[in-house]
């Protein structure tokens, strides 16, 4: 058999290998990370109901920049998988032309630079630091083919709540839009719409839910899971926080954007369990560079 794509060749191989040795394996690039606060500003906050909501310029400073080299750069390539996939299978071969079949194969692995894509690094990047937000599994393992992308949402993992460990399910807009709100968080394939129906339609709830015990199962994420099930469970499929987060390049900090939005989400979540939470990041450079950070030499 002749594989005349190796990209998705590849793709598919990383996804039997990782989840097979990932039960075991804890994050290793907890050592990067560290509180974001230096590089943000608070620009406005409020809330409504069960929602609050803020926005923050970024600082063009040299936390910022180790955030997007080391954080958002080692999500958007995967370095923990990568790094799990190749151990595995530099033993398997030989010295010689295997070697070289092997290098051939990992040298082929397609480099992100969609602006979406490195816009949910980000946001995953700043909750996982800022927020005690566990992702167990990185989404990007799971695409079959490498221009792809996943339905059901954004974001899929754990929140830890003073405590109490919690689903959180998220979903991640870009723009560049000079409106306020812009349109990527209106009418039915907005955000906000999105965040409604994962919040109150049960079947696309157990679809997230499916996926994520999936990657928590015999891991050491398993007991945490059961927890925010149990939390779901005791409130009616209603105990979960979900988290919409709006990148803008370029973009002077206007609560508009959030503002109508939160409201009207925390109309639709009153008096239930369920907690939402509304995040603007406005970046100091245009969307252009933000890829180039995020990416850099690897461009």
């Amino acid at each position: 058999m002749i594989i005349k794509n190796i990209p998705n060749f590849i793709e598919l191989l990383k996804i039997i290998f990782i989840k097979s040795l990932y039960t075991t394996y804890n994050k290793s690039i907890l050592n990067l990370k560290y509180k974001v606060g230096l590089m943000l500003v608070q620009e406005y906050n409020n809330s409504h109901n069960n929602v609050e909501w803020f926005g923050y310029s970024i600082q063009d400073n040299q936390d910022y920049q180790i955030f997007m080299e080391n954080n958002v750069r080692a999500r958007l390539n995967d370095e923990d998988g990568q790094r799990i996939f190749e151990n595995h299978l530099r033993p398997l071969v030989a010295e010689g032309f295997q070697t070289d079949a092997l290098n051939a194969l990992l040298n082929a692995n397609h480099q992100e630079e969609r602006d979406w894509a490195i816009g949910e690094s980000f946001a995953e990047a700043i909750l996982e630091i800022e927020y005690n937000v566990i992702f167990p599994w990185n989404q990007a393992r799971d695409l079959r083919n490498e221009n792809a992308s996943l339905p059901g949402a954004d974001i899929v993992g754990l929140v830890n709540e003073n405590g109490q460990h919690k689903l959180l399910f998220g979903e991640v807009k870009t723009s560049i839009q000079e409106r306020f709100p812009p349109n990527v968080l209106n009418g039915r394939g907005g955000m906000i719409h999105q965040l409604e129906t994962i919040g109150t339609n049960l079947t696309r709830l157990v679809t997230l839910i499916n996926w994520l015990l999936q990657r928590c199962k015999d891991t050491i994420y398993e007991t945490n899971f059961n927890e925010a099930m149990q939390y779901l469970f005791s409130h009616a499929n209603q105990g979960m926080l979900l988290v919409g987060i709006l990148v803008r390049p370029n973009i002077q900090p206007n609560q508009n954007d959030l503002e109508n939005r939160g409201i009207s989400l925390g109309d639709i979540f009153e008096n239930t369990a369920t907690q939402a939470l509304l995040l603007s990041y406005y970046l100091p450079h245009t969307a252009e560079e933000f890829v180039q950070r995020a990416v850099g030499g690897n461009q």
